[in-house]
């Protein structure tokens, strides 16, 4: 029985070596299939799911056949390693491998015991180039700039522009409206993106310790100039980019220091008189009205137009309600892959209500609602989301007024009840759909003509419905 689902691929014109090779390798539990010409190898190679190719150089009367096989499987499918074998092995050759992708080389005749270790790493480095791709991938999904409204593809298109230069940034917008997701794609698209994306969370720095956090210290306890304890933000940042998170809750002694600190992308240590310099991006988020904030005097003028190169306005999520469902769509979807769940479906009314509730708290509170909704029923296969499903203070149930007092309605009859509940149910749907009848009609099930003779009976107004 085959325990190890790593199928190996061993290529050799003499068949007595494959066959060698093969039973080692089955010793090992791994699944070996043998192919003894170029012509085979590739067929396998197509045909079957390989995870690593073992293939001799000189096969078939042809010196460089093995080669050949080598460069096949590196444009076929670059993540299977490749390890060479020879029994006219030389530095030249083996260097010659090595250049064009393959993994080690190995001479014959060779020990098992090579053999194995060689395939173990092989594998590893396969299994490790996996993860990180996939977490690329992963990372990539969530750094995704979801929209489509014309609001949102104007601010794509302006960072698409952007992102490549090193100008400064100054993003403002509400809370939770994506200003640090927009940050990080920019920092991704510039040529800095090998190197540090570094945040300065401008709320949670101490007053007392923030120029150390931002530009360091010299710690006279130890003669180590290097020393990582005292290195700030911006050293931490070099070559990369440092954002700034709510640049205005920063002390205003301090946004002095960075005004001359960006300018001249240099700054000394807190208690040292040796200049740093440093190449740093610098990218800034607030959700204050910044004009208000240099009147008020907590936004230093001069700092506002060092930062305010490329100002990029994000508007709140109700704003771009074209929006919605694409991030509803996407962020489904990366749910169920973070948390191993199904992808839930929504019913139209549930969308409907999605897409006219207000969103104080924006994308990130459509996210939590959504994860929530995840965890809750994500476990359940092609399970959907009814408004019933969905949080109170979506539905809007939160509100004390909002209570029904059954004591209130002891004396009527249940024609009069129903009358002041259809009457205030239809109120309330109203309110929440914007007195769009067609929105109304269709969350609650009634058709567009009989909502307005029911409107009509109940004397709603349709112009004045509060």
């Amino acid at each position: 029985m085959i325990k190890n689902k790593d199928s190996i691929l061993v290529v050799d014109d003499e068949l007595d070596i494959c066959e060698m090779v093969a039973e080692t390798l089955k010793d090992e539990d791994y699944n070996a299939i043998i192919a003894t010409n170029y012509n085979m190898a590739v067929d396998i190679l197509k045909k079957e799911n390989i995870n690593l190719l073992i293939t001799d150089i000189w096969m078939n009367n042809d010196t460089n056949a093995g080669l050949k096989l080598l460069n096949f499987s590196q444009n076929y499918n670059s993540l299977i390693p490749v390890i060479m074998m020879s029994g006219h092995g030389n530095i030249e050759t083996a260097m010659k491998a090595a250049k064009n992708g393959a993994f080690d080389f190995v001479e014959k005749p060779f020990k098992a015991e090579r053999l194995i270790l060689l395939i173990e790493k092989a594998l590893e480095d396969r299994n490790l180039k996996l993860k990180v791709l996939d977490f690329e991938l992963k990372e990539n999904e969530r750094m995704k700039l979801v929209g489509n409204s014309a609001t949102f593809k104007n601010i794509k298109q302006n960072l698409d522009k952007i992102a490549p230069t090193n100008s400064r940034v100054l993003i403002t917008g509400p809370s939770g409206s994506g200003k640090e997701l927009i940050a990080r794609w920019v920092h991704k698209k510039s040529n800095r993106v090998s190197f540090p994306f570094i945040v300065a969370s401008c709320a949670t720095l101490s007053p007392e310790r923030v120029e150390q956090v931002l530009f360091g210290w010299n710690d006279i306890t130890t003669a180590d100039e290097n020393n990582q304890s005292n290195i700030g933000l911006f050293e931490q940042a070099n070559n990369g980019t440092l954002f700034f998170d709510e640049i205005c809750d920063l002390p205003l002694k301090t946004q002095g220091k960075l005004v001359q600190a960006i300018q001249d992308q240099s700054f000394y240590k807190i208690g040292s008189n040796k200049k740093i310099n440093v190449d740093v991006r610098i990218i800034s988020a607030s959700n204050n009205n910044l004009l208000d904030s240099i009147k008020n005097g907590s936004l230093r003028e001069d700092l506002f137009y060092r930062l305010s190169v490329a100002p990029i306005v994000v508007p709140p999520l109700n704003k771009r309600g074209e929006d919605i469902v694409d991030l509803i769509d996407h962020l489904l979807n990366q749910l169920a892959r973070d948390f191993g769940n199904n992808i839930l479906k929504l019913s139209s009314e549930t969308v409907v209500i999605l897409k006219s509730y207000s969103w104080p708290g924006n994308v990130r509170q459509l996210k939590n609602t959504l994860e929530w909704l995840n965890i809750m029923y994500g476990k359940q296969k092609d399970f959907e989301i009814f408004p019933s499903h969905l949080p109170p203070e979506i539905l809007g149930y939160n509100k004390k007024e909002d209570s029904i007092r059954p004591s209130n309605h002891l004396n009527l009859s249940l024609k009069d009840a129903r009358k002041i509940f259809e009457k205030k149910y239809l109120k309330d749907q109203l309110h929440r759909f914007s007195g769009s009848i067609s929105k109304t009609s269709t969350f609650i099930g009634m058709d567009r003509s009989a909502l307005h003779r029911k409107l009509k009976e109940l004397d709603i107004d349709i112009k004045n419905f509060d």
